[in-house]
């Protein structure tokens, strides 16, 4: 079952399904370094599974039409302080990529200029 939470703007039923459920999601972590997203609106969901587990997801649904998506917190929090800062002018976002002090693979977001 899918809640969403937050939303960066209204969207329409097509855009809700289409950032939570639809199979064209690409995943954040599998973009290269330095791939560039113009944002058009994001959403934050929970995602309960048959199990009862849940998973916190972000979206991103782009400028493009393309919608992407990962669990990164570090990411989420990238792009929600990027768009505070734009204060709903239009802004691009790149993934990027690092590795924290114990080995281990993280993505977040900078701001492309």
């Amino acid at each position: 079952m899918i809640t969403i939470k937050y939303t960066s703007r209204e969207l329409s039923k097509v855009e809700k399904y289409r950032m939570t459920l639809d199979n064209g999601i690409v995943s954040c972590k599998d973009l290269e370094d330095g791939t560039q997203i113009a944002v058009d609106a994001f959403c934050e969901f929970e995602d309960e599974k048959e199990n009862g587990d849940v998973e916190t997801v972000f979206s991103i649904l782009a400028k493009d039409g393309k919608v992407y998506a990962c669990t990164s917190k570090t990411f989420a929090r990238n792009v929600k302080e990027i768009a505070e800062a734009f204060d709903g002018e239009d802004y691009t976002i790149v993934k990027l990529s690092g590795k924290t002090k114990n080995g281990k693979d993280f993505i977040m977001a900078g701001l492309a200029y």
